[in-house]
Parts: structure tokens; C-alpha cells; sequence
């Protein structure tokens, strides 16, 4: 039997797992994923708990007392979605 080198697999995992920080975010019935437009975040969603000062970054809520969802924005689609520590805000 051929033995797979263990670097050789964490490649192949890597290029085919999703990329970190790319969650999805659930409003009600609706789901805000990449690509979503701005104004349908803010319809489904309402306004975030903070906005920062260039409008890139919304945060809501998040799934735990210490966390916030965070919603980033390029050309006014959501290009990515993480959940950050309360810190950051």
C-alpha cells in the first residue's frame, strides 16, 4: 500500500474546505451570505449594533455572550462573515 505524504493532504483539504471567515448569517428567515447586496442585510436584518467609520464593517448580535456577527462589505455586497470577539468593537 502507498503511503500519502501527511503534507500532501492538508494541501488537498485546504484547496477544497471553504475559506475561513466565509459563514453565513440567518435574520429571521432569511439567509445573508457572501455576494448578498447591502440593502437586503439592512431590510432583513435592520440596522447593525455598530457601524465602523468607512461603512465596511457592520456587527450584529452574535451566537454568544462574548462574540458579535460581523458583516464586511465590498461594493456594497457582503464579501465575508465572521463572528469576532466583543473586543473589537
Amino acid at each position: 500500500m502507498k503511503r500519502v505524504p501527511m503534507l500532501a493532504i492538508a494541501g488537498i483539504v485546504a484547496a477544497t474546505s471553504p475559506a475561513l471567515g466565509n459563514e453565513v448569517m440567518r435574520c429571521a428567515t432569511h439567509v445573508i451570505d457572501q455576494g448578498t447586496p447591502r440593502e437586503e442585510v439592512a431590510r432583513h436584518c435592520g440596522q447593525p449594533i455598530v457601524r465602523n467609520g468607512d461603512d465596511r464593517y457592520w456587527y450584529y448580535p452574535g451566537g454568544g455572550s462574548m462574540t458579535v456577527t460581523r458583516v464586511f462589505f465590498v461594493d456594497d455586497r457582503v464579501e465575508f462573515i465572521d463572528e469576532v470577539s466583543k473586543d473589537e468593537l
